[in-house]
């Protein structure tokens, strides 16, 4: 409610090192988030559509939801970031 009303302290908001961009509210299904400094990442969470799908040699429908992960390679090398889309995708499915 705070953060709504615009009463947040500054304090309450700066020095994170991951972000998180929700776009899904508004159906975009694709997009790649920029990295707010001082972060190493960013994950942008699209929305989630319907789509075919062949499965067990049949037709179905499945929900799907894109993810983005921006990372600052400066900082971090590429493998972790990949392993965290892994297990993510794992959990959300």
């Amino acid at each position: 409610a705070r953060a709504r009303s615009g009463k947040l302290q500054q304090s309450e908001y700066t020095g994170s090192t991951f972000s998180v961009s929700n776009v899904g509210m508004y159906g975009i299904t694709s997009f790649t988030p920029i990295i707010n400094l001082p972060n190493a990442a960013i994950l942008g969470v699209c929305g989630i559509k319907d789509e075919l799908i062949l499965k067990d040699g049949q037709v179905a429908v499945a929900k799907k939801m894109g993810l983005s992960l921006t990372f600052d390679h400066r900082l971090v090398d590429g493998v972790p970031p990949a392993q965290f889309l892994v297990t993510l995708r794992k959990l959300l499915e």
